[in-house]
């Protein structure tokens, strides 16, 4: 399972916004994109991933604004077949150094049994 791409599906739709696991140079302004940091080497071992809301460039707001929708829609990913107990661990803001563009990271963790 590609677990990064069922992720960044389900919160994209939760949130309603693009959702990726590639940010791209023609990403739209308002997106989500979704990295695995680790983890998930058993299904006794939690899967780690940031999910990275991102804005444009002085639009701290929009990117805070989206970071709390994405919380809210990981604590739903359990609906999702073979996620258990889906989980926030962290959020912080960290700007692209590269395009300027404002960008909050939710860091969640989630169990898969597959």
């Amino acid at each position: 399972m590609d677990i990064e791409a069922v992720v960044a599906r389900r919160i994209s739709k939760a949130v309603g916004v693009p959702g990726r696991v590639e940010v791209t140079a023609d990403a739209p302004e308002s997106f989500i994109s979704v990295e695995r940091l680790g983890g998930g080497g058993s299904m006794f071992e939690p899967v780690q991933l940031a999910v990275d809301c991102w804005a444009g460039k002085k639009r701290r707001k929009v990117a805070q604004a989206l970071s709390e929708r994405v919380k809210a829609a990981v604590c739903d990913l359990d609906e999702e077949p073979n996620f258990f107990h889906p989980e926030v661990t962290n959020c912080y803001r960290q700007n692209d150094p590269d395009t300027g563009r404002s960008r909050y990271i939710v860091q969640a963790q989630l169990w898969v049994c597959e």
